[in-house]
């Protein structure tokens, strides 16, 4: 089941489709919004902004809204990132890009921009080699440290 949103609890306010990377959310600002079910990824990138407790998760549950840092953000692991470029091409928002010093003859690694990526998984599920990583935005740098790198670094190499 995809996520749905409640009519009767939808202010119309437009989070929801703006932050949608399939384009799945439409609707006329302020009245009730809509997910076709067919294009819904069930990321949950909708739920985690809905201020009107309007949306209910792929169970039947109800998304809250999430602080920044508890928000789903791609992670890359600087170990097994090859910069093959496949997750650049997936992602619908263009918050992935190669790396500077990529070269065609050394693909790199990617970088993420954290400020459009919605946590929408397409990188995760595309990436062959364990590459990136879905986690909420402040498991990253325990993540990174864990692997002996800082965040700064990663978001560099």
């Amino acid at each position: 089941m995809p996520f749905t949103i409640i009519a009767e609890n939808c202010t119309g306010c437009s989070a929801c489709e703006k932050r949608c990377p399939t384009r799945a959310i439409s609707g006329d600002p302020k009245k009730s919004y809509f997910i076709e079910s067919s294009m819904c990824i069930d990321c949950g990138s909708c739920g985690v902004i809905c201020p009107d407790e309007a949306i209910l998760d792929t169970y039947g549950n109800m998304t809250s809204v999430l602080k920044r840092a508890e928000r789903p953000l791609a992670v890359v692991h600087p170990d097994n990132c090859n910069g093959c470029g496949v997750c650049i091409d997936v992602c619908p928002f263009d918050s992935l890009s190669s790396a500077p010093g990529n070269t065609a003859t050394y693909l790199g690694k990617v970088i993420v921009e954290e400020k459009t990526c919605v946590g929408c998984r397409l990188c995760e599920e595309v990436c062959g080699w364990d590459g990136i990583y879905i986690m909420a935005g402040g498991e990253k740098e325990g993540f990174l440290a864990a692997l002996g790198y800082e965040a700064e670094e990663n978001a560099e190499a």
